[in-house]
């Protein structure tokens, strides 16, 4: 049994989950104490609270998840910003969209964070933290992947 268990736990998609779980509980947790403690509207403790998990998230999944802390932190930071950037435009519209409906707070956030956790899985695994092509180096793989999104090179 135990062993089935560590074979479960070595697949990316498991512990991804699992530290979204994790990550998703601290979000919330803390959307609901910044709206009940403090007199901040909705947008800046939404705001607030993502930015802080995401924080968490960035270092549990490039450390446990994808195995990616040997390589070089710089891109993976630039490609992560690319990432949040559009992940936060998607929850933030969603959380406020749904509100604007008569949704809970929560009920909003749970929403939208069920949708972005495939669009995050993805863009974690084959993008941000992406693992150099067998042979090449970490600029081979930058290049392709600039080469890939039509943009320069990254040399």
């Amino acid at each position: 049994m135990r062993g089935r268990v560590v074979s479960v736990w070595r697949h990316p998609l498991v512990r991804f989950v699992a530290f979204a779980g994790l990550g998703f509980g601290f979000d919330v947790g803390l959307l609901l104490v910044l709206k009940a403690a403090t007199p901040l509207p909705a947008f800046a403790c939404v705001t607030i609270a993502f930015w802080a998990t995401y924080a968490v998230n960035f270092v549990l999944n490039r450390y446990f998840t994808f195995d990616a802390s040997h390589r070089a932190v710089g891109p993976q930071v630039a490609r992560f910003v690319v990432q949040v950037l559009g992940d936060y435009a998607l929850t933030v519209g969603a959380v406020l969209g749904l509100q604007a409906l008569g949704v809970h707070l929560a009920v909003g956030r749970v929403a939208a964070g069920g949708t972005t956790l495939v669009f995050n899985y993805v863009m974690y695994r084959w993008w941000t933290f992406h693992r150099p092509v067998a042979g090449g180096s970490e600029q081979d793989a930058e290049q392709a992947v600039a080469a890939a999104s039509g943009g320069a090179s990254a040399g």
